[in-house]
């Protein structure tokens, strides 16, 4: 097994999310690396834009984003993940995790082979975007 410095944790903030917590903690603590986690907000645009003005869908998607950060942050703590070393991010899901493993000279990304959550933050798809172009190794946890 490679020797990781750098491990990174794709998450969607479903239930599944914990068990691919859970594999990369456990590989983190074999290499004795640093562990951070990333959760991408897509956009919410939906049926609900048409019946809020853009002021108040932005307060909305705001306030929603705010509360599942917060919700994330306390469930990685319980991992031993300092709310520091999340990140979230706005975008298409794979564009920004490839963007965050280059810059963070991660060597190891760990994500689901598919999400779940309503709020689309990682999509089944997303694995497989990453893995198209990425510059680390990548474990796909099956959920």
């Amino acid at each position: 097994m490679s020797h990781y410095k750098k491990v990174l944790v794709a998450i969607d903030g479903s239930d599944e999310s914990d068990t691919i917590v859970k594999k990369a903690v456990e590989i983190a603590a074999a290499n004795k690396a640093v562990l951070s986690a990333v959760l991408v907000f897509e956009p919410l645009l939906g049926s609900y834009s048409f019946e809020l003005n853009m002021a108040d869908f932005e307060t909305i998607q705001k306030q929603h984003q705010t509360l599942v950060a917060d919700t994330l942050r306390k469930s990685l703590a319980k991992h031993g993940i300092a709310a520091g070393s999340v990140h979230f991010l706005s975008g298409k899901a794979a564009t920004e995790i490839k963007k965050l493993v280059a810059e963070s000279s991660t060597d190891l990304l760990v994500i689901g082979s598919h999400g779940h959550n309503p709020i689309r933050a990682i999509l089944g798809s997303t694995a497989n975007a990453v893995l198209h172009g990425i510059g680390c190794d990548v474990l796909t946890v099956r959920v």
